[in-house]
């Protein structure tokens, strides 16, 4: 538009100023013509005085948008965008690094994730397998008690074998490669298989599971669904005291249904809810346990567009398995 507007305005300047020197000076004489060149001077040394302020603004707004790529690259923007002639580019480049930026960081923090896990991973390996080496040795050194070193070793190949399942459970729902076959059961028949597969580890505990609230009709994996309730259950019953209980509510409404499981453990502090999903991380290093539990309890439940929920106090801690009857972009989660 001011390129226009300049192309329509000198022309105009010179003819009329070339109609003024005429008017006053009709023969074409040298005083006339010395006028023409004087005016045409003078039109031509204000274009060129317009060029360079518009040139010297261009400069300055280059300038302006080298030192806002430094700002962005150093993570501070100090210069406001403003409305010129690069302010698309401006806007686009600043989206740019700023996504850009924030890949970087996403890649960095994967990293640094994908590190810890690997140095968890070879540590547990390593410890079921340094004692299945101590207990073969033993073995050798003490053959008059076979029956106790086998029942030991094959305890130690269970613990591995479980674990290799959670990992390859994890990497499975990581890569998108577990298809949900969803189907309609009832919730309390769920919580009775979680019960059942957990028996032995809650007689060995003297604990027992109350369940409350009335029964419904869930629609989910049932074989997925069970696994993260297994670990959520099993993860009360290995908090609460000898002798305790672990009780199971049952609650449905027309947002949403839910399964609760509270214990009578010592409770979780805030700062320690908001790691208990990590893979690998245990509030005590030496429970029994992988640190895989809860968070592959967490991926099935995304999964099935849920969430899972925790609440917890001195008298214990309430996990809350929430699944969504009608699905909306605010609770539209992805593992």
């Amino acid at each position: 538009m001011a390129k226009a507007l300049q192309a329509f305005i000198f022309p105009t300047a010179w003819f009329f100023g070339t109609c003024a020197v005429l008017y006053f000076n009709p023969r074409l004489d040298w005083i006339t013509i010395l006028w023409l060149l004087v005016l045409s001077i003078i039109i031509g040394f204000a274009h060129y005085l317009l060029h360079k302020r518009e040139e010297r603004k261009l400069l300055e707004d280059i300038d302006q948008l080298i030192d806002l790529l430094h700002c962005l690259e150093e993570q501070e923007v100090r210069l406001p965008l403003k409305d010129d002639i690069f302010g698309v580019l401006r806007d686009e480049i600043c989206k740019s690094l700023v996504s850009q930026r924030h890949i970087r960081d996403e890649a960095v923090r994967a990293k640094e994730q994908l590190k810890r896990n690997m140095g968890d991973i070879t540590h547990q390996i390593k410890t079921a397998l340094t004692a299945v080496l101590l207990l073969l040795d033993l073995l050798e050194a003490d053959p008059d008690h076979p029956m106790e070193y086998q029942e030991r070793l094959r305890q130690e190949v269970e613990r591995l074998y479980e674990f290799s399942d959670l990992l390859l459970k994890l990497s499975s729902l990581d890569a998108g490669a577990v298809d949900l076959n969803k189907a309609f059961f009832m919730a309390k028949e769920l919580v009775i298989e979680a019960e059942m597969s957990l028996e032995y580890l809650m007689r060995q505990k003297s604990i027992s599971i109350e369940v409350s609230g009335d029964d419904f009709t869930i629609e989910a994996d049932r074989v997925w669904l069970l696994q993260a309730l297994i670990n959520v259950v099993k993860n009360a019953v290995e908090v609460s005291p000898q002798g305790s209980k672990v009780y199971i509510s049952l609650q449905q409404n027309a947002v949403f249904q839910s399964i609760k499981v509270r214990d009578s453990g010592p409770g979780i502090a805030r700062e320690e809810q908001r790691r208990i999903f990590e893979r690998f991380y245990k509030s005590n290093p030496q429970s029994p346990g992988f640190g895989i539990g809860l968070s592959l309890a967490q991926s099935i439940v995304r999964q099935h567009g849920g969430e899972i929920l925790v609440s917890s106090s001195g008298q214990g801690s309430e996990f809350e398995l929430r699944f969504y009857l009608q699905p909306c972009k605010e609770k539209r989660l992805v593992c």
